[in-house]
Order: C-alpha cells, then structure tokens, then sequence
C-alpha cells in the first residue's frame, strides 16, 4: 500500500511562542481536526502537559486512536505517532514552526501507511479538508490574542 505524505503550510500574524502554545495545547488540536474529539490520556514527562511522552485519544465517530508526543522543541517542534488504533499504522506528524516577518510559519507533514486497500487517499482528503477548516479558525484566535 502506498504511503500518503501530506504537506499542510499556514501562515499566523501572532508569535511564534503563541502559535507553538495553541497546537501544544491538546484541546485546541483536537478542535482543530473538526469533526474528532480529543481526550487527554497521559499528561507529558515535562513541564508541559503536552510535551514528550503525553497521549491523546482522537475520536472520530466510532474511530479511535491515540498519538504519542514523540518529540517537543518549545517553539520550534512537535512531533507525534499513532501509538494505538485507527485505519492507519505507520503515522507520523511533523509541526515546525518558524519566525518569518509579521508572524508565524507552519509547516505541518503528516505521513502514514494505510491499513486497507483505497483508505489512504480517503483519510488523506478528509485530513486535508478538515485542516482547511480548523485552520481558518486557529488563525483568527490567535490574530485576536497578539492584538490584546
């Protein structure tokens, strides 16, 4: 099966400590891909309750799955695994964060395998469209925090 790499930009007027801070945060990633619900199973091995070693349970409908914080690099880097369940084994995501004049630049790569044939395109579109969503979103949030 083949692998899907999806390479998802967005650009934020804010921070990039503010930026970092909100996809660090659990619940604002689980927002972010509407329709899942996120769950916090295990706070991380750091200060930071979503740092190194912490899970999240995603639901989506009847879906679940959770995603170990693999890598945490405050405010550069987030990196994460599927560590249990969903259609997919071999998922990766990939957050760099980069100061660029006026704000914020992410840089987001989410691979993955498919665990059955025609899946993989499917899942990767409704990824890519959901983050379409969210993002519009988290950009205006965080707009209006560097404005206060």
């Amino acid at each position: 099966m083949a692998q899907q790499n999806i390479k998802l930009q967005q650009f934020f007027a804010a921070p990039r400590v503010v930026v970092f801070r909100h996809f660090a945060d659990h619940d604002n990633f689980g927002r972010l891909w509407w329709p899942a619900r996120c769950k916090v199973l295990r706070r991380g091995e750091t200060e930071e309750p979503g740092g190194i070693g912490s899970v999240r349970e995603m639901r989506i409908g009847t879906i679940r799955f959770q995603e170990t914080i693999t890598a945490f690099d405050p405010p550069q880097r987030i990196e994460y695994r599927v560590t249990s369940g969903g259609p997919f084994k071999n998922h990766v995501g990939q957050m760099e964060f980069s100061e660029v004049p006026g704000g914020t630049q992410l840089d987001y790569q989410i691979e993955f395998d498919s665990r059955w044939p025609l899946v993989g395109n499917f899942v990767a579109g409704v990824l890519h469209t959901a983050w379409l969503r969210g993002v519009a979103v988290a950009v205006d949030r965080m707009a209006a925090r560097s404005n206060t």
